[in-house]
């Protein structure tokens, strides 16, 4: 079994998300879904070589929409979640930035771009959705 990995904070991106996958009737592969760095780096550690694809937002939480990366922020962001996987010795093979925050999405794609192994692409959460139907 492979793994894919969707960080989100909002309740309401996962439902749409979850819609999405399930229409499309992707039965290879189980998503995790967290809410949390925390909850994903935990995931990573525990199926690392198996999620294939990472899906991350940067703002996880209300208070830090718009956040620049190194900024201080209420809880971890996104960025957080990208430092982890840049050492890990068998990351997600593609990861898709799908944050809103303009300034950490192009911050957190150009460090997962220096891992040849990894496949990055940075699209908004909208278009992500169309693309998965």
């Amino acid at each position: 079994m492979t793994y894919a990995l969707f960080l989100d904070d909002d309740h309401g991106r996962h439902a749409h998300f979850r819609a999405c996958v399930a229409a499309r009737g992707a039965r290879d592969r189980q998503v995790l879904y967290v809410y949390t760095a925390a909850d994903a780096i935990a995931a990573l550690r525990t199926y690392e070589g198996e999620i294939m694809e990472a899906f991350l937002d940067h703002d996880l939480c209300e208070d830090d929409h718009w956040v620049a990366p190194g900024a201080p922020s209420k809880v971890p962001t996104g960025m957080v979640v990208v430092d982890h996987i840049i050492t890990m010795r068998r990351p997600p093979a593609r990861v898709t930035v799908h944050s809103f925050n303009d300034v950490a999405a192009a911050e957190m794609c150009a460090r997962l771009a220096a891992v040849q192994t990894i496949a990055v692409e940075r699209v908004p959460f909208h278009q992500l959705l169309t693309r998965l139907v």
